[in-house]
């Protein structure tokens, strides 16, 4: 199974299978694949004939815009654009929604799963490959709503008022710079204190939720909820 089908690495798993050195050699290489504790318990036969709801998934979307879906736009008011969407959870999640989404990042690989993911839930999103550090390859708008998960490019941010609609939202969330934090990802790529604010000021702006703290991998990260004025 694809790492898009599976929750964040930091979700303890439970493995249940009738073959248990199978699901013990699936717990090892996810565990190996660096995510969490990953447990393999044998299931009789008879068991596995029982079914939950199956319109279920283990896979999830960026915590930050599940927290924050009541301040979006409805899909009436404008398409989506999910910048360095990478494998699509955020675009499926709001497709899903009745949304028309773009997502569009640089690996292809990971458009792919993103292609794979929608198709496995029955819905439509346009997936693109371009360098976001290329300004021409950003697909212009405007956009109800702009997506911008766990990637920092600054100049990027700074052009979101003439992607975003008057009366339509950012929604960013990105690594900071926290003391004695050292990991992933390099510190040029981490947000200074205080400046995603900065990036959104009175006037153009109004911030709907800001948040400093740390994400569920326990990485330190800031976000912010922004509506862009109308006048």
């Amino acid at each position: 199974m694809p790492s898009i089908f599976l929750p964040p690495r930091e979700v303890p798993l439970l493995i249940l299978g009738a073959d248990t050195d199978l699901a013990r050699a699936l717990a090892d290489h996810l565990q190996r694949r660096g995510r969490a504790p990953v447990t393999a318990r044998q299931i009789h036969g008879a068991d596995l004939s029982v079914r939950g709801d199956s319109r279920a998934h283990l896979w999830q979307p960026p915590p930050w815009l599940v927290r924050h879906e009541e301040l979006l736009p409805p899909p009436v008011a404008g398409p989506v654009l999910d910048l360095a969407c990478g494998s699509g959870r955020a675009a499926v999640w709001l497709a899903e929604r009745g949304y028309q989404v773009t997502g569009v990042d640089w690996q292809a690989e990971a458009l792919v799963l993103g292609r794979r993911l929608a198709a496995q839930r029955r819905i439509q999103v346009s997936f693109l490959r371009a360098d976001l550090r290329d300004a021409a390859a950003v697909p212009s708008g405007p956009w109800s709503i702009v997506l911008n998960f766990r990637y920092l490019q600054r100049d990027l941010i700074a052009r979101l008022k003439n992607l975003v609609q008057p009366g339509g939202v950012a929604l960013v969330r990105t690594f900071r710079a926290a003391p004695g934090y050292d990991g992933h990802p390099r510190a040029r790529y981490r947000l200074l204190p205080g400046e995603l604010l900065r990036s959104f000021p009175r006037g153009p702006w109004q911030t709907l939720a800001h948040e400093t703290g740390h994400d569920p991998d326990r990485r330190p990260a800031a976000g912010i909820v922004a509506r862009r004025q109308t006048t």
